[in-house]
């Protein structure tokens, strides 16, 4: 290399680092244009007779892709006459494509290749178009401002020469490029709110019109307890023997059961039923059946201590068969005292049922 290559690239990395201070992260131009002032430095090889010399430079561009720019560039050098005294001069008009390696990128630095077509312009009357090929590093030092050097070579497709340059620019886009594809931002989630409910019952306090509920009830959609109606009953029928009011022990179990079904359910009142069979005057069997409804009625009250007022007894005589009287055992089901309890009560239904 000679003393004016080393210049530019002395020059070059002065720059590049007055400007690090103001370096982001490399990003993509599709869509952007650009303008690249710069200097290109050239050294005329083969026949040429001149030597080499820097000159200034300016590109358009225009990026395809977030990889491929394309780039019209023109530049003029003065270089020497190997062979006379004074300066060539060259005028250099150059359409190049170049293509990041973003994989291989580094921080802010990215490099490419470049490759393009160049009409060359002497003095002396003597055009030369070449092809070039080479590569260098961009390095982004904001959104719209990047630094960029390539080395290359040209081919000469008028004279068997081949030419070797080295251009540096300062890359400036001027526009907002393609708007990117707009992602819909993410919902905020909806706040959560805390839910007390105090009784547990599984309806939050804000909505239970019933606080305190057991926790073993089933409630509604209020958080009050459901209530089952149930309907509780129990029948009493005591066998007399013929022509007799007397109220035989075999019984006394069953009367008990009436006697603690009326204390369990003190709304509830027994009403007893004396019947007889059809043997016999109608009159003395309505008395008979008197007497046994006041009979049962005795032992409840003496035996069992319910309440007087809680039981009445009425005699039906033989006007209310269940059997037959044309037979023994049909007789037999006549002769008796019955009664039949029953009441509607209300329970809370539990969770598990």
């Amino acid at each position: 290399m000679n003393k004016r290559f080393r210049q530019v690239a002395a020059g070059s990395a002065l720059l590049a680092a007055g400007l690090m201070a103001g370096a982001g992260q490399s990003m993509a131009d599709e869509g952007r244009f650009y303008i690249a002032p710069g200097l290109q430095w050239m050294d005329f090889g083969g026949e040429r007779e001149s030597g080499d010399d820097v000159g200034p430079a300016l590109g358009l561009g225009y990026g395809l892709t977030d990889r491929v720019s394309l780039e019209f560039n023109m530049a003029r050098t003065e270089p020497h006459y190997l062979t006379m005294p004074g300066r060539d001069r060259v005028s250099h008009l150059r359409f190049d494509m170049l293509y990041d390696l973003q994989e291989t990128e580094v921080g802010s630095i990215t490099p490419f290749v470049v490759g393009g077509v160049a009409d060359n312009e002497f003095r002396i009357n003597r055009d030369d178009t070449t092809v070039s090929v080479g590569g260098g590093f961009r390095w982004r030092l904001s959104d719209d401002v990047e630094l960029r050097g390539a080395a290359r070579s040209f081919t000469s497709l008028d004279e068997s020469t081949t030419d070797f340059g080295v251009d540096t620019a300062l890359v400036i886009h001027i526009n907002e490029g393609r708007s990117p594809e707009r992602v819909p931002p993410t919902p905020e989630p909806e706040p959560q709110t805390q839910v007390i409910d105090s009784d547990g019952d599984g309806v939050p306090d804000d909505r239970d019109d019933c606080p305190d509920t057991p926790s073993t009830h089933a409630v509604d959609e209020n958080g009050c307890t459901i209530l089952i109606e149930e309907v509780e009953r129990i029948e009493l029928a005591v066998r007399f023997e013929f022509d007799s009011d007397e109220v035989r022990s075999e019984f006394y179990d069953e009367i008990r059961e009436v006697a603690d079904f009326l204390e369990e359910h003190e709304d509830t009142v027994a009403e007893l039923e004396g019947h007889t069979d059809s043997i016999g005057p109608e009159e003395y069997n309505q008395d008979l059946s008197e007497r046994r409804a006041n009979a049962v009625r005795d032992v409840l009250i003496e035996q069992f201590d319910v309440h007087p007022g809680r039981v009445t007894a009425t005699g039906y005589g033989e006007s209310r068969p269940v059997a037959s009287n044309d037979t023994e055992e049909g007789r037999q089901q006549n002769r008796r005292t019955v009664t039949v309890l029953s009441t509607t009560e209300q329970r809370p239904q539990l969770r598990n049922e």
